[in-house]
């Protein structure tokens, strides 16, 4: 650089730069401890799937016990996807709120407890997040 342009580049802009790039190696060290955690988890999940599968006589729990399995398997994707791109993926954001939603139902699928007004909200809430997905181009 000339002297002119030195002149032009503000003061102390080099440790905006120097902080900004020590953030951002941080966050990508919390969201590596954070696939790690979900790795262990799923593992774990996989395991009592396999456990389960052999000694429960009551499949709602098995089903149930699946889906958080792939919910923990999204999650992980969405880390991986942030750590490449260093951006979040809309539309596996809702696969996992579906999922999430539906496991939620399978599991409390004692329906005399939920009054009208809890089904038609999460009705609506499984209706806003399909037509979501679909609107951003999920697959």
């Amino acid at each position: 650089m000339t002297r002119m342009e030195d002149e032009k580049t503000a003061q102390y802009t080099q440790i905006h730069k120097l902080f900004r790039k020590a953030l951002e190696i941080s966050f990508d060290t919390v969201v590596m401890v954070f696939l790690f955690f979900i790795l262990y988890l799923t593992l774990y999940s996989i395991y009592l799937n396999f456990k389960l599968t052999y000694k429960t006589n009551d499949p709602k729990l098995l089903i149930a016990n699946i889906l958080v399995t792939i919910i923990l398997i999204e999650t992980y994707r969405i880390l991986i996807i942030y750590l490449r791109q260093h951006r979040v993926s809309i539309s596996h954001i809702l696969e996992v709120g579906i999922v999430a939603l539906v496991q939620k139902l399978i599991v409390a699928s004692d329906f005399k407890e939920l009054d009208a007004l809890k089904l038609f909200a999460v009705g609506g809430l499984l209706f806003i997040l399909g037509h979501l997905y679909i609107r951003i181009g999920g697959e």
